[in-house]
């Protein structure tokens, strides 16, 4: 038997969460042909895997290279590509690039990316992928479509369901919603009659709560309720009990998930593996200030008697302005890389007001490190059966570092730091670990040929240093790819070697979901 590729003398972890073998791996076209003693075969291409882990590449459900227009910048997707990430998931946080009516709706992800510099080439849903395709990402990309897209491209909320389900029949992947900026019990009836229809096409629905703080429980409780009601298939993205006073709540929130998992319902959640949460600045208004859209917002906290009540309410949480690390500005980068309480001491000014004054003059678009996440908390979330691993970031080369800003280290290490630093930690075998980066976000998304290393499956595969796979990036110097990454194939064929000149090939695709799947 003659491969395209074929990998030898690896130590094969096959995504299923069953025990590492000695293996070969033979690829022929896109696709795996067979694994097992493949001594006598010949090949195109012999990978020498001797001392490295052969997995399948790893599939990020909450990742941000569309609304941070990363994809675009960097279609290569370099950040994810050397950690291992094989396949991305668009459309998070109630946020996705279609399906949309026009440009101007495209505003408000001003908060994350100038929307200028998107080029705007599309309306639905399907001649979005069509524009993705035509870019030749260096990864596999699906969507979902965001729930705060559907309502700024509509008038009525009948609408939102006709436009969801055309974006559904033309292979986006289901809903997604973000209530931190939205009052769920004013949107109620809203977001269930969506459910429904991603439910009605056996789609997947991802939630960012409403409150990962002091409310932390009741959101869990009211998402719960939703699912009772629809039974759609759920992931709460980047779950975590945010703050001293909520740690505790992180356990209970769990067994809640679980006892409704027990009655049937089909819920998950995606953790990062870090303790400093990556947010924009604005999520630390009172919920009420935060409602409504970013000139909504911007007048609100430009106004003297609104702003009093904001600074009133801030004044009243602990705000640890030593922990805020401020990470991106839009207008002023004198302040990156500075602690709140470090601008507060300069101005001379309380850091309540000097948080609006920031938001004032970088147009929201400002993003913070705080370290709020407690690490046995991170342990639960990665022992827990129904967990997968998320990056929650972007794809970035390394040139990125000249724009003045800093992105959150999981964008170049979520996937290294997990195997080597937190799984560990957690007792985690490692073919266990694999399973939360491969088979179990493939089984949740609805991925039946991708994220096992199995014959006839898709030949997204990764090659790595058994003991020397780390992340180098920390939260001051972001900017540093991992060791340890050997090979990644995305399709059959090499995306990244680690000899060379490095560089990334572009073989990813786009994913539309079979309706009739």
């Amino acid at each position: 038997m003659t491969y395209s590729i074929l990998i030898k003398n690896g130590t094969v972890i096959d995504g299923l969460g069953v025990h590492p073998r000695k293996a070969d791996v033979g690829i022929s076209g896109n696709y795996i042909k067979d694994v097992g003693d493949l001594s006598s075969a010949s090949a195109e291409k012999t990978i020498d895997a001797t001392g490295h882990i052969v997995a399948p590449g790893f599939i990020d459900l909450t990742n941000h290279s569309d609304t941070y227009a990363t994809i675009f910048s960097n279609p290569s997707q370099d950040s994810m590509i050397r950690q291992g990430v094989t396949t991305i998931l668009f459309g998070n946080c109630g946020e996705s690039l279609a399906p949309i009516t026009k440009k101007e709706t495209l505003m408000d992800l001003n908060k994350w990316v100038a929307a200028s510099a998107i080029n705007l080439d599309w309306n639905s849903m399907s001649e979005y992928y069509d524009v993705l395709k035509d870019i030749h990402p260096g990864v596999n990309i699906a969507s979902l479509v965001g729930h705060e897209t559907l309502r700024r491209n509509t008038v009525v909320a009948d609408e939102m369901a006709i436009l969801l389900e055309s974006a559904m029949v033309q292979g986006a992947w289901g809903l997604s919603s973000n209530f931190s900026f939205r009052d769920w019990g004013k949107t109620l009836a809203e977001t269930i009659d969506l459910l429904k229809v991603v439910k009605s096409f056996g789609g997947l629905y991802k939630i960012h709560l409403r409150d990962e703080g002091k409310n932390f429980l009741p959101s869990v409780a009211a998402l719960i309720d939703a699912v009772r009601t629809t039974g759609v298939r759920t992931v709460i993205s980047h779950i975590k009990a945010i703050g001293r006073s909520s740690w505790g709540d992180f356990t209970k929130a769990l067994r809640m998930i679980e006892n409704a998992k027990g009655s049937g319902l089909e819920i998950y959640f995606d953790f990062f593996p870090y303790l400093r949460t990556g947010s924009m600045l604005m999520n630390l208004l009172p919920e009420w200030a935060r409602e409504g859209n970013d000139e909504v917002i911007l007048k609100r906290i430009s106004d003297p008697s609104e702003s009093a009540k904001i600074l009133r309410d801030l004044k009243v949480i602990t705000l640890h302005a030593d922990r805020i690390f401020i990470a991106s500005a839009k207008a002023d980068k004198n302040i990156v890389g500075k602690t709140l309480l470090e601008i507060a001491l300069k101005v001379s000014m309380p850091p309540e007001e000097v948080i609006l004054e920031i938001l004032k003059i970088n147009s929201l678009n400002i993003t913070f490190f705080g370290k709020t996440i407690a690490a046995k908390n991170l342990i639960f979330a990665s022992r827990h059966k129904d967990s997968v691993l998320a990056s929650d970031g972007a794809g970035y080369n390394i040139e990125f570092q000249r724009s003045g800003d800093l992105v959150h280290p999981r964008s170049y290490g979520a996937y290294p730091r997990f195997f080597s630093v937190v799984s560990p930690k957690a007792k985690l075998k490692p073919e266990e670990a694999i399973e939360k980066m491969t088979s179990h976000p493939a089984k949740i998304l609805g991925l039946d040929d991708r994220g096992r290393l199995s014959k006839n499956h898709l030949a997204d595969i990764v090659i790595f240093d058994e003991n020397g796979f780390r992340d180098r990036a920390t939260y001051k110097n972001p900017f540093r790819y991992p060791d340890g990454m050997k090979c990644v194939i995305v399709n059959g064929k090499i995306a990244f070697a680690d000899d060379g000149d490095k560089k990334i090939m572009r073989n990813g695709v786009i994913l539309k979901r079979n309706i009739n799947a």
